[in-house]
């Protein structure tokens, strides 16, 4: 079988970057990989489903999976973070859809806006959008430990799932980059 694969650099949420080579192989694997993908869109809905209910139990404002995935991301690390920061994390290109998640989570008293300009814009959380993040992260904390008692090795296989899902966040944000081999496309 002819090698029709591709070799492209990786970056991960780690911050490490290096080659990757993708190869293409057997029917059964491009079966798997849909049976993942499939797996990974499942999952994706379910935990903005959660986000939205358990958010909804906490405060009285409104916010989609999205506007939560981000007012989370500000509140870790203790510090600010830019659009461009939350753009790489979230793996989205859609900055001016961002930005109005940013001025609903602002408007609702959550963050808060620090510098000016392109580059020296950052968003952190209020007093209250650390509370609400908080509260999130015991929610969730007490849900998935009662989840993963008794189960020692879901550590070892989230570890491995996380390896796997950044290297394919790599694949496919490389895919677009590599032509089709002749013939296709």
């Amino acid at each position: 079988m002819p090698f029709f694969g591709s070799i492209f650099w990786s970056c991960s949420l780690d911050y490490s970057v290096g080659p990757s080579i993708s190869p293409l192989t057997s029917g059964k694997a491009i079966d798997r990989l849909h049976s993942l993908e499939m797996a990974v869109q499942r999952a994706h809905e379910g935990l903005i489903r959660w986000q939205a209910e358990s958010f909804e139990q906490l405060s009285s404002v409104t916010l989609s999976g999205a506007e939560i995935t981000l007012l989370q991301f500000i509140g870790d690390g203790g510090r600010s973070k830019s659009i461009k920061e939350m753009a790489r994390v979230t793996n989205r290109v859609d900055i001016p859809n961002i930005q109005y998640s940013l001025r609903k989570l602002a408007a609702a008293g959550l963050t808060r806006k620090q510098g000016a300009g392109r580059s020296g814009v950052s968003y952190s959380l209020t007093d209250e959008g650390c509370r609400v993040a908080a509260e999130m992260r015991e929610l969730r904390s007490g849900l998935l430990g009662q989840a993963f008692e008794g189960r020692p090795e879901m550590a070892a296989q989230l570890e491995s799932a996380l390896a796997v899902l950044e290297e394919l966040t790599g694949l496919y944000g490389g895919a677009a980059l590599v032509p089709a081999p002749d013939g296709e496309g």
